[in-house]
């Protein structure tokens, strides 16, 4: 059930306004100088990946199966994405993340990626170290957040996961009942690789909020398609 907070008082016009601007800041910060250098520091990783991956045969991992009804294409060594996904959630439950849901965003979940593209992903965990920060994830931000970044690190898998947002269930039901556009996107288009029954109760929620404010009928989900 909805809380009574402040949030309650907005109303549509003034929710899509604020997803509107928080879009457009995203889509500004995603093309910035802090972001190009972000890319070009990636390349640079992968690059000194490869004979990793190579000699220890990891590059063929993903390459033999796919997950069913789970389309989010191959990375640039040819193996299935939401599949390497399955083993990188068993990664981080060896390290004994105490994960809820994870989800894929952006251009791998949306139809639109390329093999070199990351694979940008939201986790719902418990006991996270480091800040949970909803606006994008810039270069800086990484480096404060570096115990984080270690633990939920892909390697030695390497199949470009990027963390779009980490949080808590607490924290990500706070985002979602803020209209804050991390949560939104993650609902309209996340694909889910794997859950303990959270989402459910997510989805819930904001079927509330849809009844009450139709944001389905607005321009939200087109303008979340863009990130």
């Amino acid at each position: 059930m909805l809380k009574e907070t402040g949030i309650e008082c907005l109303n549509q016009a003034q929710i899509l306004k604020k997803v509107r601007k928080e879009v457009g800041l995203r889509l500004s910060q995603k093309y910035n100088a802090k972001r190009t250098v972000s890319e070009l520091l990636n390349n640079a990783i992968r690059k000194l990946e490869k004979p990793f991956l190579f000699f220890s045969g990891l590059k063929r991992v993903g390459l033999s199966a796919k997950v069913p009804g789970l389309d989010l294409g191959k990375d640039e060594n040819g193996r299935d994405v939401a599949c390497c996904l399955q083993y990188y959630v068993a990664l981080l439950r060896k390290r004994k993340v105490k994960i809820h849901t994870l989800i894929v965003l952006g251009s791998r979940a949306k139809g639109r990626a390329r093999p070199k593209s990351d694979v940008d992903v939201t986790l719902i965990a418990s006991d996270l170290p480091g800040k949970s920060i909803p606006e994008f994830t810039n270069f800086p931000q990484k480096i404060m957040n570096i115990r984080r970044q270690m633990l939920l690190s892909d390697f030695p898998l390497l199949i470009g996961v990027q963390q779009s947002s980490c949080c808590s269930e607490a924290e990500f039901m706070q985002w979602l009942e803020e209209f804050r556009v991390i949560a939104l996107d993650a609902i309209y288009y996340g694909k889910i690789i794997y859950d303990d029954g959270f989402w459910k109760r997510v989805k819930l929620i904001f079927a509330e909020m849809d009844n009450k404010y139709s944001l389905s009928d607005t321009e939200i989900p087109e303008l979340l398609f863009s990130l």
